[in-house]
């Protein structure tokens, strides 16, 4: 029985892994099979009190309570030859007060995220994973998003993966995705950025426990505004089942990044934790460090040419009883802008998130909760100013 559970904590960590993680606590492999289910269908709704509603590089911003609600689906068939699963929801914020410059106070609040597994035979897998998202809260742990909270923002990514098993222990895998961030609001569209990528890697098991990867990867940046750039990344990893109900993934290489007739050469690391119990403390975790490319335009004749980000992010919840559950987490992200032209001088920016939760289970398909978030952002940037943020809610969401 054992066995039987490593052998399919095993395939499962190929299924996870092949198709490169859409958000960055999905680096480690997964725990345990996945669940199929039919059809659900939940609607929410939220009150809160925001104390910085546009989130400006201000001190002191705009306060306001706000109403949330939308209505979301989620299906699971992982039974079938064709493994498929998606989840959507559709909603928006109101903000009683102004919550910008041009008194806008509606947002949207819309996600969906899909994912195929294809087996063409014993030895041959194809695994496509989607995720989009139109909200103006920037998802740090995506490796894409926003510095900050900056109205609307459509974000997505969508990749692909081919993998061949050569024998019992050897494989190789093909990749290729496609990502992006645009926003609705145009002070903010010189940060429009697509991200082109393709990779190649073979991955050696040497236990059902065990296996060791190398990846050879690259990756085309093309900014709205500013320098475009073209990445080249070699990393070797590992993937380890540390017991039946945790995980971790570690890689380590080097990033050449070519920007503006300039050779950038970089460290790139890539950490991860999975756990994953009934009840019990469960949770995920993520450390990244790579030179990104993202709100590098500081106006005409201004552009900065690395931007080497750390991305730190700790989420885990605790089951008290069957009705009773608490999260907490906490995100950090620190930017380190250098080789900037024009009169730029080098600049750093920090983000941290801590947060707490609070779950209620009134009865099978109806449930309550209460959320704190935190937001603390801090500058060098000449003529910016930090800003501090606290979003404290209460909900309820009703499954049917």
């Amino acid at each position: 029985m054992k066995s039987y559970f490593y052998k399919s904590l095993l395939l499962s960590c190929v299924f996870a892994a092949s198709a490169g993680a859409i958000s960055l606590y999905d680096m480690a492999p997964s725990v345990g099979l996945p669940v199929s289910h039919a059809v659900k269908y939940n609607a929410y709704g939220r009150l809160g009190y925001d104390s910085n509603v546009g989130s400006d590089t201000h001190a002191e911003g705009r306060s306001s309570l706000y109403v949330n609600g939308g209505f979301g689906a989620s299906y699971a068939d992982y039974e079938s030859v064709d493994k498929i699963s998606y989840s959507i929801n559709i909603g928006a914020t109101r903000y009683l007060q102004s919550a910008s410059s041009d008194d806008k106070r509606m947002f949207a609040d819309c996600g969906l995220r899909a994912s195929l597994v294809h087996a063409f035979t014993a030895r041959s897998t194809y695994t496509g994973s989607l995720h989009v998202s139109y909200s103006p809260e920037p998802d740090y742990a995506n490796g894409i998003s926003a510095a900050s909270r900056q109205g609307d923002c459509l974000n997505w990514s969508f990749s692909n993966a081919y993998n061949h098993s050569i024998d019992s222990r050897l494989s190789w895998n093909v990749s290729a995705g496609y990502s992006g961030n645009t926003y609705s609001e145009s002070q903010y569209q010189d940060d429009d950025r697509q991200y082109l990528n393709t990779g190649i890697g073979a991955r050696y098991r040497s236990s059902e426990l065990l296996s060791y990867n190398a990846n050879f990867s690259y990756r085309y940046d093309i900014r709205q505004t500013g320098y475009n750039s073209n990445n080249l990344t070699l990393t070797l990893g590992f993937n380890r089942s540390l017991d039946p109900v945790s995980s971790c993934h570690g890689s380590i290489g080097l990033q050449t990044k070519y920007i503006s007739g300039k050779s950038l050469l970089t460290p790139n690391l890539n950490l991860g934790y999975n756990r994953k119990v009934a009840e019990g403390l469960n949770m995920n975790a993520y450390l990244t460090l790579s030179n990104e490319n993202v709100d590098t335009y500081r106006g005409a004749g201004q552009n900065y040419l690395s931007d080497v980000t750390w991305r730190v992010g700790v989420s885990c919840s605790y089951v008290l009883s069957p009705d009773v559950s608490f999260s907490f987490g906490m995100t950090v992200m620190r930017r380190q802008y250098s080789e900037g032209t024009g009169r730029l001088e080098d600049e750093v920016n920090t983000t941290i998130n801590p947060s707490l939760g609070f779950t209620y289970r009134f009865s099978d398909d109806l449930v309550g909760n209460i959320n704190y978030q935190y937001t603390w952002y801090d500058t060098d940037r000449k003529g910016a100013e930090g800003y501090t943020r606290h979003n404290i809610s209460t909900g309820l969401t009703y499954n049917f």
